[in-house]
């Protein structure tokens, strides 16, 4: 649809965009998603539904179905959207998780600290908590249940893509760099079970993937190792993969993580990077948001091919070439040089 808007109300629409993300929040804590599924209801079935006021209940919707997040049939009754269908709990690639994540007061708390680490290149999250992201979140199981919630609802879409993307087929040992609770590993042994997996993190994140894996593959296909990736990564595999690790990190601590595992591949082998890439100019990416998202709360970094090609170069890798997935993720092929 096209914008009429002059540049004033345009301005104005992006410095309000927060309240939309506020509603969005609102809705998924109340659930309205799950209540509207089977079919359009009143504002007043709904709020009685969320135990709700109804007034309120109706002028959030009516703001929402604005902009797509669900629709307004006729006054008062709405049904659900291709978007707000995506707030529902129980499908996959539900964004329901996201959407309440990022109005926690511990998360936002970071955010508060954006000028923080525009003026100083500093985490904001870091100078609130007194601790980085990652330790926060062993130490606060809540905080750590919802983030891999929200986590997962990329992971889906992004792991079918990749998929689709990338023949895995030539590979026999396909070790897994700080592979989170196995989704990825699982999806590719589950693809091609000739294939034997190593899955390497953190024993927390090890813990997450040992329960989702236990009943979804064969025992004798893969393994599971605690590790730290800043020290040592295990030999032996043909393939490794960082799916969502390099962009964690600044520059010094990627390059620690890459030389690692230019280490343990002994000259042979492949690496696939998968991130998002950023594109030139003023093209719009969800990568350049994403960016903003790990300068605040992790200090690291989204890149340009240019950029990772550096970073590779710098790490003992020749950069192979980068493969569009469909997704707002990128496999960076690359060797050992």
């Amino acid at each position: 649809m096209k914008n009429d808007l002059n540049p004033e109300d345009t301005l104005r629409q992006l410095i309000n965009s927060q309240v939309i993300s506020r509603l969005i929040y609102v809705v998924a804590k109340l659930g309205i998603a799950d209540f509207i599924k089977n079919g359009p209801m009143s504002c007043e079935q709904l709020a009685e539904s969320a135990n709700t006021n109804p007034n309120s209940l109706y002028r959030v919707l009516r703001t929402l179905a604005s902009v797509g997040v669900f629709s307004e049939t006729e006054t008062g009754i709405f049904e659900q959207t291709q978007m707000s269908k995506l707030l529902e709990s129980d499908i996959a690639g539900s964004q329901r998780a996201v959407a309440m994540l990022v109005w926690k007061p511990w998360w936002r708390q970071g955010w508060d600290e954006l000028l923080y680490s525009v003026e100083t290149g500093k985490v904001g999250f870091d100078r609130v908590h007194g601790m980085g992201l990652f330790e926060y979140l062993s130490r606060n199981a809540d905080a750590s249940d919802l983030s891999n919630k929200a986590m997962a609802s990329f992971t889906g879409q992004e792991i079918d893509s990749i998929l689709s993307a990338y023949d895995f087929n030539n590979f026999a040992k396909i070790i897994d760099i700080g592979g989170g609770n196995g989704a990825l590993i699982c999806a590719v042994l589950k693809r091609y079970p000739q294939i034997k997996g190593t899955l390497f993190d953190l024993p927390f994140a090890v813990k997450k993937a040992r329960e989702l894996l236990k009943d979804k593959l064969d025992a004798n296909n893969y393994d599971l190792i605690e590790g730290d990736f800043f020290e040592s990564v295990p030999v032996g595999g043909n393939l490794y993969i960082l799916k969502s690790v390099i962009h964690d990190w600044d520059n010094e601590h990627a390059i620690t993580i890459l030389k690692n595992c230019h280490r343990a591949m002994n000259g042979n082998g492949r690496l696939l990077v998968i991130e998002r890439v950023i594109p030139s100019g003023n093209v719009p990416s969800p990568g350049k948001i994403m960016d903003i998202v790990m300068m605040v709360n992790l200090g690291g970094h989204e890149r340009t091919a240019s950029e990772y090609k550096t970073l590779l170069n710098d790490s003992g890798f020749k950069l192979n070439g980068i493969i569009p997935t469909g997704s707002a993720m990128n496999i960076i092929e690359c060797v050992p040089d």
